[in-house]
């Protein structure tokens, strides 16, 4: 069901902290990261705060995270490092407040990808938002309200967005934020490398391009396989779909890769095989295939002094790659592809990612390219993996009684884009979201 007669009531900028302007360069883990707004949208039934409730407590807890009201200055102007200008020189975050007289929110519910989403969140250009956070309250005839947020990923991550959303709820149910709380450690300044920092790990070719530079009056074209070139489409033909997977069905998934690997592990190795298969390329041939997961580094610091101990507000995230021939991954079994999962995920330890914090200190000035490309609509052989199960964002609560009914990644023109998400619904299971 389509979402109609979405009104938007104001728009307004919430100021940053009134703070000195200071330039916050980008982290080493923030040049790694993509560089597209990540849209969420969060469905709560009826009864809910009101709209000042919500807006004063958002203007309570952003002074905690300048950076999401900052400006961003992405672009190598004479050579110097992209940066985030925060204080008075920020941007501010931009906010939306829309009514649906028209519409009660259980119509929509479950939420699932449809073009009228769009009609809920603030219209993201890439490259030409000015704002890190936008955010669009949207208010239901039953008093239902959905809330979207669109943040720049090269700001924060998704545990660093958890951290700012639980925040934001906890104050709006009043449980004691500090409004003269310093705000949670950010940018390089609290990133610490080894004394002398050293990398044990080849970052450029992985994280970042190598050195070389293309030939002269090369278009960056002339040098990829004729199957890498070309291969664009229209966004409107990348679909975002949602599968719902019952707690059963996970743990028949499960048992099929002998109980030896955990859910994520199984689960991707599973979405993989079927959108390997899906695009025809598991019928012979020598199709390379990769699967690509975000792998939180948190963790895997825990201890070194890499990381303040009080938290960290930004990206700590690299990508963990494994890969196949397309035919192998087919006529193998789940538990194999599992292991392929696992095998790339437990490559990045602890000492791959000091190794990158290393890296930053000593390369973190010069004009390093992510090695990823991230470009809407181009078609792919790989699918890059997301989990969501350990964030806790289907635990917001903003209090009033109001339930957390539906959580969803807005529009994604990225091929082979798969999230992992605790489903809602009663039973359980889990979501999988899927742009294909």
């Amino acid at each position: 069901m389509e979402i109609m007669g979405v009104q938007v009531q104001r728009t307004f900028v919430v100021p940053p902290a009134a703070a000195p302007s200071e330039e916050v360069p980008l982290t080493v883990f923030d040049l790694a990261a993509p560089t597209y707004h990540v849209t969420v949208l969060f469905a709560f039934s009826p009864p809910n705060p009101t709209n000042q409730a919500l807006l004063d407590a958002l203007s309570a807890t952003l002074p905690r995270s300048p950076l999401l009201t900052a400006a961003m200055r992405l672009d190598r102007r004479a050579g110097a490092r992209p940066c985030f200008v925060t204080g008075k020189g920020g941007a501010g975050a931009l906010v939306l407040e829309a009514e649906v007289p028209s519409s009660v929110l259980s119509d929509h519910l479950p939420l699932a990808p449809s073009p009228g989403l769009a009609l809920l969140h603030p219209t993201v250009r890439r490259g030409a938002a000015p704002y890190v956070l936008m955010l669009q309250i949207n208010r239901f005839a039953c008093g239902g309200i959905v809330i979207a947020s669109s943040t720049h990923h090269q700001v924060a991550d998704g545990h660093s967005m958890t951290m700012f959303f639980h925040a934001w709820a906890d104050a709006v149910r009043g449980d004691g934020l500090d409004v003269n709380c310093a705000p949670v450690p950010y940018g390089p300044a609290a990133l610490a490398p080894r004394r002398p920092p050293r990398c044990e790990y080849e970052h450029r070719g992985a994280e970042f391009l190598p050195r070389s530079p293309a030939p002269p009056h090369d278009d960056g074209r002339a040098s990829k396989p004729p199957a890498e070139v070309d291969r664009h489409v229209d966004t409107s033909e990348i679909t975002n779909m949602l599968l719902h997977y019952t707690s059963e069905f996970v743990a028949e998934l499960k048992c099929a890769a002998h109980n030896r690997y955990t859910t994520f592990e199984a689960v991707s190795a599973h979405v993989w095989r079927k959108i390997t298969a899906a695009r025809g390329l598991a019928d012979g041939g020598d199709a390379h295939t990769s699967i690509r997961i975000a792998v939180n580094g948190r963790g895997r610091l825990d201890g070194t002094g890499a990381l303040p101990a009080v938290g960290f507000f930004g990206n700590v995230v690299l990508t963990a790659i494994s890969g196949t021939r397309a035919a192998a991954l087919a006529t193998g079994t789940l538990a194999d592809a599992a292991a392929l999962v696992r095998a790339g995920i437990r490559a990045l330890d602890g000492g791959y990612f000091q190794s990158f914090v290393d890296f930053g200190a000593l390369h973190g000035d010069e004009d390093l390219e992510p090695a990823c490309a991230d470009e809407a609509g181009m078609l792919s052989l790989d699918v890059e993996a997301d989990s969501w199960l350990h964030l806790d964002l289907h635990r917001l609560d903003f209090g009033c009684g109001g339930r957390l009914v539906g959580m969803l990644p807005g529009k994604v023109p990225q091929d082979g884009v798969v999230v992992l998400m605790p489903s809602l619904r009663k039973g359980g299971g889990i979501d999988v979201f899927v742009a294909l």
